[in-house]
């Protein structure tokens, strides 16, 4: 593992501790959410809420949102060790709650409070990587960060399904729980020797993100009633409140697409969002429509996580070529993603060879993304200005958030639909595996405007 000039690399003495720290909690984050994900569509059957299967992940999404932002500043202000160890307290609270939970709308109200905690621990994981890591050590560290969803990857789906199947899926939420206390004894340590305040005062952005949260919310609830004058109110004022909230939160230009930081941050959340609408649906495709057993549809999860950290590998074997060609992976990585999106369509469509055609294209769609995800952090991170590291990881983290809950939002509501109009799943997840589409092609879109002459510059540096 050859570093920077001066001989560090990942593992020296000075960064083992904070390194494995890192590589561990986003192992116990990567292991519940294939988990989840491996297992919805048992809890949405188990709990009679079908309707509401889209709210599992957009309701951890949209906590996600705010504490977030809480994080980042916390992160600023007083270092990462405590948005890490909130986060841990609140990510545990909600497992306890989803895992005893009597009906959907009590297990909604647990993944809530999950974000929350999920949120601001991610948000910490980041910042920490920025504080401590030179640029020349970042594309390795985030690779080996991806890298930590290989075991998950390989043992959480499957291990999830079997379990469901052999007892209940209620383990997957109580038994994570003690692993949060394992995480908090190794990791803490390490992150109170990145104790960095920022001098600079900064305007709080809480308020912003809270309406962001009440505003996507509002839209997002907005589609799931039947009266069209609440609709339109709900729709329209959600996304005011919603959008007038996330242009204070988000790089300026991120929604005209200006290159350099702001259009990154725009690609980053539409790519994003894709593959994770992709992911969420499948899952339930493959267990609906297929007939799939739990056990081997978490196998298939696997298969794009797996192939995500290849693709962050090969992004790390791409920087050893030179900065200046990152915009061009990133745009390569979301149309990679987008052709792995189309065999889950014909999977879907059609009865023919479903098992093999899901793991080619999720195998395609999961070294898109890997590709892609990591070479915009790794971009980003360079462009963050000095004291701002957390804001920087929290717009990140945004997002991501932000548009996955938008796309697993609406997918839901768009399966809802189909389901009450008695069209039928199967045309439900077409519709939102089309609206991942649209979003996977805005992101190219996105993609083409990141390049700039500054940033040129910089990448060549």
């Amino acid at each position: 593992m050859k570093g920077d000039l001066d001989g560090q690399h990942v593992f020296d003495n000075q960064h083992r501790g904070l390194t494995f720290g890192l590589v561990l909690g986003i192992t116990l984050f990567a292991f519940e959410n294939l988990a989840i994900i491996t297992v919805a569509p048992d809890i949405a059957e188990a709990l009679n809420g079908i309707t509401l299967y889209g709210w599992i992940f957009t309701g951890f999404l949209l906590a996600s949102l705010f504490s977030t932002v809480l994080g980042g500043e916390w992160a600023d202000k007083y270092g990462a060790s405590r948005p890490l160890l909130v986060g841990l307290i609140l990510f545990g609270i909600g497992l306890l709650l989803s895992g005893f939970a009597p009906t959907m709308f009590l297990l909604i109200l647990g993944r809530v409070v999950q974000g929350l905690g999920g949120g601001a621990i991610i948000t910490a994981l980041y910042a920490a990587l920025n504080l401590a890591y030179s640029d020349a050590l970042r594309p390795r560290m985030i690779a080996l960060m991806s890298s930590a969803w290989v075991v998950p990857a390989l043992l959480g789906p499957a291990l999830a399904g079997f379990i469901a199947e052999v007892s209940s899926w209620r383990i997957l939420f109580w038994g994570t729980v003690p692993l949060l206390v394992v995480v908090a004894v190794l990791t803490l340590p390490a992150f109170r020797s990145l104790e960095k305040k920022n001098s600079r005062p900064q305007q709080s952005r809480l308020p912003a993100a809270l309406g962001l949260v009440v505003g996507t919310g509002l839209l997002l609830l907005g589609f799931t009633l039947s009266s069209v004058v609440l609709v339109a109110v709900m729709v329209g004022g959600g996304a005011f409140i919603g959008f007038s909230s996330l242009r204070h939160l988000i790089p300026s230009g991120t929604f005209t697409l200006a290159s350099g930081l702001p259009a990154l941050i725009a690609t980053r959340g539409l790519s994003f969002a894709a593959f994770v609408g992709i992911e969420v649906f499948l899952a339930l495709m493959l267990s609906e429509i297929h007939g799939f057993s739990s056990a081997l549809t978490g196998a298939v999860i696997a298969v794009g996580t797996i192939s995500w950290t290849l693709g962050t590998w090969l992004q790390d074997r791409l920087e050893k070529q030179g900065g200046s060609g990152r915009p061009g992976r990133i745009v390569w990585g979301t149309v990679i993603l987008l052709v792995g999106l189309g065999f889950q369509i014909i999977v879907l469509l059609t009865p023919y060879l479903p098992l093999p055609l899901t793991i080619t294209g999720w195998l395609i769609a999961g070294v898109g993304i890997g590709l892609a995800h990591s070479t915009i952090a790794v971009l980003a991170f360079s462009l963050a200005p000095q004291g701002e590291e957390g804001n920087v990881s929290a717009s990140l983290q945004l997002a991501d958030q932000f548009t996955s809950a938008l796309c697993t939002g609406l997918g839901g509501a768009l399966l809802a639909f189909a389901v009450s109009a008695n069209w039928g799943e199967r045309y439900g997840i077409l519709l939102a595996f089309l609206l991942s589409g649209i979003l996977g092609l805005f992101s190219i879109f996105a993609a083409y405007r990141v390049s700039g002459r500054a940033l040129v510059a910089k990448a060549h540096d």
